[in-house]
């Protein structure tokens, strides 16, 4: 029976210390965890959804003004080319016959008017012997008249000749301007990201340009920010940003925001602004068009400022609140928040720097600080 009683005193004693212990944790854990007010660096952002687009001008559809048969097509989908490159060879046996028949027009006119000018300067002889006659009374002024509408005729006749010359002419250059067409030559640096037609098949130009060939400049990229309507107000141009793709997780890429489009975009009923950034050709060469990015803006940066954790900071009785340490007892102090991040939140006033703070445990009834979302004004 005394054994029991001892078994029943020392479960007892046991169970006190446990129960003395579980207080003791409970009441650190309201009280919560002490923090040494310090200097860092905060940063305000906001974080967005942006997609990897083409610059204008990036894209290039190569189409044909020449019709016939494609000869030769020396690329093929994605195949780097250089501009200036020779893509596209299209049959010219047919422009290259009308190029002869011109030139040998361009000949017989030439011809033409050297009898033409040959036939004017005799006219000129001729009308210059009859005016000498005349003085001298050996001819008639009817023989004059006559000489003198004859050399008239032959200028018309030079003059006429003349104008064919160019007319042949003009038209030889016009056909070289098409035989010019059957080559296709890349008028940009990139690779090929698509081919509408093949060796062997016939093209046939229109109205429009066929498109022959697509050619991208994979360094001429930008990013389009879609800005929600409620952070608008906070984004402008020159902010810096940083962002990642999913293909490249662990690569943090930066920018700067270079415009934002005034007119808004609608998707699901939420108003969206673009914001756009101008990719750098180096980071241009890892990405590609309609990558899916995340991005998060720096809308103000703190460097050196007095910071707390973010928890830190209650807002009671319509002030911002910190507990302070003093001598095992918590008094509350009245702090004015500047810049908030995902971890500290800058305190402009009511602090200095070593002071002790407690974070209180979160409950329910606890308020974020007043300002401390981003800058206080």
């Amino acid at each position: 029976m005394k054994k029991k009683i001892v078994y029943a005193v020392a479960a007892l004693c046991i169970i006190t210390v446990i129960v003395f212990a579980i207080s003791r944790k409970g009441d650190k854990q309201k009280a919560g965890e002490p923090f040494t007010v310090k200097r860092a660096n905060v940063t305000y952002s906001t974080e967005q959804t942006g997609i990897i687009k083409a610059q204008v001008g990036a894209i290039v559809k190569v189409g044909t003004r020449a019709t016939g048969t494609l000869n030769r097509l020396k690329f093929q989908v994605g195949d780097i080319v250089k501009k200036g490159d020779l893509i596209v060879e299209i049959d010219d046996r047919e422009i290259l016959a009308n190029l002869r028949n011109a030139e040998a027009v361009i000949e017989e006119q030439r011809r033409d008017l050297d009898a033409k000018k040959a036939q004017d300067v005799y006219n000129q002889t001729n009308y210059e012997r009859e005016n000498r006659l005349l003085v001298k009374e050996y001819t008639t002024k009817d023989n004059v008249e006559k000489a003198k509408r004859e050399l008239d005729v032959s200028r018309a006749q030079v003059e006429l000749g003349r104008a064919k010359v160019k007319e042949a002419q003009e038209k030889f250059k016009a056909l070289k301007v098409s035989h010019s067409y059957t080559k296709i030559f890349a008028p940009i640096s990139g690779y090929i990201s698509a081919v509408a037609t093949q060796e062997g098949e016939t093209v046939v130009s229109g109205l429009s340009a066929p498109n022959l060939i697509t050619i991208i400049d994979p360094a001429k990229l930008e990013m389009w920010i879609y800005v929600d309507e409620t952070d608008i107000g906070r984004v402008k141009p020159g902010l810096k940003i940083e962002y990642w793709v999913d293909a490249y997780r662990d690569r943090v890429l930066r920018g700067v925001i270079d415009r934002i489009y005034p007119q808004p975009e609608i998707k699901e009923n939420i108003v969206y602004y673009l914001a756009i950034v101008r990719i750098s050709p180096a980071d241009a060469l890892t990405l590609k068009p309609e990558m899916t990015s995340h991005v998060k803006i720096i809308i103000e940066e703190k460097k050196n400022v007095l910071v707390v954790p973010n928890g830190a900071i209650r807002f009671e009785d319509r002030k911002n609140v910190v507990y302070l340490k003093d001598k095992g007892k918590m008094i509350r102090q009245e702090v004015i928040p500047g810049v908030r991040d995902q971890k500290y939140t800058e305190v402009v006033s009511g602090l200095t720097e070593g002071q002790e703070i407690i974070i209180p445990a979160l409950t329910p009834a606890a308020k974020k600080p007043q300002g401390s979302a981003g800058p206080r004004r």
